[in-house]
């Protein structure tokens, strides 16, 4: 099968990008012909084999984010003269645009999945829920109107798109997949003892990890504000966390007002290749984040045999199972609680390891894959009769 994948951004590290890519390989190991279509990080177009790069300008709207006015380009040319029997789309900005084109060319299927909530993340601070799904509606309806298929990866982003769409559209789930043997690696004890030592931590089985881009829709902030309490109760509990992002200054001058700097470690960004080596120097995986569709990072964790603990949200569905792989909190009360269960209780969270690894299984690249070409073959064949 000759797939096309679309995505604003490939070289990003978003949890888009990383799902694209991870298709892409799985797809390829399976004996797909795939090309990529995606926005170039500057303002020159280029083509590094399979991988079409669009030229392209930054916007303010979240950093990182990037936009171009072309509709039109050899490149696209050359993906409707190679014509694929599957256009996959990522993404509902201007690369959606041009899968839409190569589509009315080709005559090839488009799918489109739903990663994010565009309008409540944009308007949410600054307008009423109603307006925001008016704006999500509309939205929703102009970008998807030519699509052959709607996907999310998880019944929360399926009840909010459905929500936004007419009845009739329908919108399947495929769950996010995660190459399992990037996390399955071991964390030798040298490496280990580098990783502490130059992160100035105690292996004290309290360490608390988070892994995330350090931005205000991750709600950072409200693990920070519960630590004073936590170490109340357990002075010796550290948290970890990692990752890069524009609120990253602001979170540490935030720990430092708290007084908790001491007990606080901000790795910066990791490199991709290294990340799964910060999982598992921790002990648990915290997350505060109710913007999640479905976290890749709550399935990198239990890849890596973290039990979670996770603010209370639908994305959470088939991921966290409360009191087998990890606590679901709804206030700060729940959220020390279930810390502390944890870290003070080493057969329990023993327990719970094994049960997040067990769980991961299920999210692997593999299963992923085929629920989507699955999907495919049946739009493929579908569109085959219509004409």
């Amino acid at each position: 099968m000759k797939i096309l994948l679309a995505a604003d951004g490939y070289n990003m590290t978003n949890g888009v990008a990383h799902m694209v890519v991870t298709l892409a390989d799985k797809y390829r190991e399976e004996g797909h012909s795939v090309k990529l279509l995606a926005l170039s990080e500057s303002r020159q177009s280029h083509r590094e084999e399979d991988r079409y790069f669009i030229s392209s300008f930054s916007i303010k709207i979240y950093p990182d984010t990037r936009q171009t006015l072309i509709r039109r380009h050899p490149y696209l040319d050359e993906l409707i003269a190679w014509k694929p029997d599957i256009i996959h789309t990522h993404t509902e900005g201007s690369v959606g645009d041009m899968t839409r084109y190569i589509a009315r060319k080709t005559g090839a299927p488009l799918m489109m999945t739903m990663h994010t909530d565009w309008a409540k993340f944009a308007f949410h601070n600054h307008s009423t829920d109603k307006f925001v799904h008016f704006l999500g509606s509309l939205g929703s309806r102009i970008v998807y109107r030519h699509s052959d298929l709607l996907t999310t990866p998880s019944p929360k982003a399926q009840a909010l798109l459905k929500g936004y769409l007419p009845k009739h559209r329908p919108v399947v789930v495929v769950p996010n997949g995660i190459k399992l043997n990037r996390f399955q690696q071991e964390l030798t004890a040298e490496d280990r003892a580098k990783l502490l030592e130059q992160y100035v931590l105690r292996d004290n089985g309290k360490i608390l990890s988070v892994v995330s881009r350090i931005s205000s829709e991750k709600n950072l902030k409200e693990i920070l504000e519960y630590m004073p309490g936590l170490l109340k109760v357990d002075p010796e509990i550290q948290l970890l966390i990692a990752g890069d992002g524009p609120d990253k200054k602001h979170l540490e001058r935030l720990a430092y007002q708290l007084d908790i700097s001491e007990n606080v470690t901000f790795t910066g960004m990791i490199p991709a290749e290294k990340v799964y080596q910060i999982y598992k120097l921790g002990n648990v995986f915290l997350s505060a984040s109710t913007f999640e569709m479905h976290s890749l990072t709550y399935l990198e964790a239990m890849a890596c045999g973290l039990p979670l603990i996770c603010r209370d949200d639908p994305c959470l569905e088939g991921v966290l199972f409360d009191g087998e792989n990890g606590f679901r909190y709804r206030t700060q009360e729940e959220f020390t609680e279930s810390v502390i269960k944890l870290v003070e209780d080493s057969a329990l969270r023993a327990q719970m390891s094994e049960n997040a690894l067990q769980t991961s299984l299920t999210f692997s690249d593999t299963a992923c894959a085929h629920k989507m070409l699955d999907l495919y073959k049946k739009l493929s064949d579908f569109k085959k009769t219509r004409k």
